[in-house]
C-alpha cells in the first residue's frame, strides 16, 4: 500500500482544519507539523512534529517508514525520528536528526529477511521560508550516515553507502 495518498490526505486535512492565515502571530503556539516533499521519491515517508522553545531552539520528532531499494536490498524500516534544530540567523538553521529503526531488510541474494535494529544520522543546513502566518517551506539539504546496524544482509556494505546526500524539502504548518 502506497503512503503517498495517506500523506496527501493528512496534509490537506491540516491545511483546511486550521484557522485563517490572517490570525495574529501571538496566537500561534511553538508547535508545527510538516512532511517531506522530496523523501517520498526514494520511498521514505515521514512526519515531523516540531516544538520551538524560543527564537533559536527547536526539537523535532515523529514517525517515519522507509521502503527504499538499494542494490539487492529492500528496506522495511519502522522508524522514530528525533532531532534538534538551531536557528543561527532569521530562518537559517543547522540541524541534526537521528533515525532509530526496526528494519526487516529483504535480500534478493538469499531471498529472505534480515530483521535488525539500526541507527541513521543526518546533519543539515537549511532555511525556513514563511508562506504567510502559518505555512512554511523548509529546504534543508544535508548528509546522512549509517551509524549502526545489527543482522546485516549479504552485500550490505556494497549496497547501503554512507555518507549520502539527503535533499530534504519540508512543507509544514504552524499550529
Amino acid at each position: 500500500m502506497s503512503m503517498k495518498p495517506f500523506l496527501l490526505i493528512l496534509i490537506t486535512s491540516f491545511l483546511y482544519s486550521t484557522p485563517s492565515i490572517a490570525q495574529d502571530s501571538e496566537d500561534i503556539s511553538g508547535w508545527s507539523i510538516g512532511t517531506s516533499l522530496t523523501y517520498p521519491i526514494a520511498e521514505i515517508y515521514q512526519l515531523h512534529i516540531n516544538y520551538r522553545f524560543d527564537e533559536r531552539h527547536e526539537i523535532l520528532f515523529g514517525p517515519a517508514y522507509q521502503n527504499f531499494k538499494s542494490g539487492d536490498i529492500r528496506s522495511h524500516a519502522y522508524t522514530l525520528l528525533i532531532g534538534y534544530r538551531y536557528y543561527i540567523w532569521k530562518g537559517l538553521h543547522v540541524e541534526t536528526e537521528f533515525w532509530p529503526a526496526y528494519n526487516r531488510m529483504y535480500s534478493e541474494v538469499t531471498d529472505s529477511y534480515y530483521p535488525g535494529i539500526e541507527l541513521w544520522g543526518e546533519f543539515k543546513i537549511g532555511y525556513t521560508f514563511n508562506l504567510g502566518q502559518k505555512l512554511f517551506l523548509q529546504p534543508a539539504p544535508g548528509l546522512g550516515f549509517g551509524l549502526m546496524r545489527t543482522n546485516r544482509p549479504p552485500n550490505f556494505s556494497e549496497d547501503i553507502t554512507s555518507p549520502i546526500f539527503t535533499p530534504q524539502l519540508i512543507l509544514g504548518i504552524k499550529l
